[in-house]
């Protein structure tokens, strides 16, 4: 295998590639909360048939057409929270450290500024220190955490809460119905 990769919206011929990797992730029980996968390929083919639209992109890192990496990034349905997109991603434990996790979540930026998305947000777990890593670098902040959160089978995990925002500057809007002080004086 060479070293390089490539980042593109998933496509249906990718879904028994992505579900390998994805299991292979799923079974280390440490990353995601996903520890069995519950779909088959089918499912996955289906759903990379619309990979990029305006509710959410599914994108995959590929290493000689094998699947490597993947992020999911979906808008929240709500109106009040439209503006909001939370994500998931993994790379396969072979291919960590070579920045497959920059790549996609560079892209899925991209596809949240193409969107409309103002706010992207996370939860990722304590000890994923290279993933937080990753997270900051991007920007995100950390912003609380859920305590005992999620259920795995070894027993229960905290969740960091962290977020992005991307929207125009707060300070400039109107929050909660009140302005800031700058704009009532003018």
């Amino acid at each position: 295998m060479t070293s390089e990769f490539r980042v593109r919206p998933a496509r249906p011929r990718d879904a028994r590639s992505f579900l390998d990797a994805y299991r292979r992730v799923a079974a280390e029980k440490r990353f995601i909360q996903t520890e069995a996968v519950p779909h088959n390929h089918r499912h996955y083919r289906k759903r990379f048939r619309r990979s990029w639209e305006e509710h959410g992109a599914h994108l995959v890192a590929l290493q000689d057409e094998h699947v490597v990496g993947s992020i999911s990034i979906r808008r929240d349905g709500h109106p009040a929270t439209h503006h909001v997109a939370t994500f998931g991603m993994f790379v396969v434990s072979s291919h960590r450290g070579r920045g497959i996790g920059s790549a996609l979540l560079g892209e899925a930026i991209r596809w949240a500024g193409t969107h409309g998305i103002e706010r992207i947000e996370l939860t990722v777990y304590p000890h994923n220190d290279a993933a937080i890593a990753l997270y900051r670098r991007f920007g995100f902040v950390e912003e609380g955490r859920l305590v005992r959160h999620a259920k795995k089978s070894y027993g229960y995990e905290d969740e960091i809460l962290m977020a992005v925002w991307l929207g125009p500057d707060p300070a400039s809007e109107v929050t909660g119905g009140l302005r800031s002080g700058r704009e009532e004086r003018e």
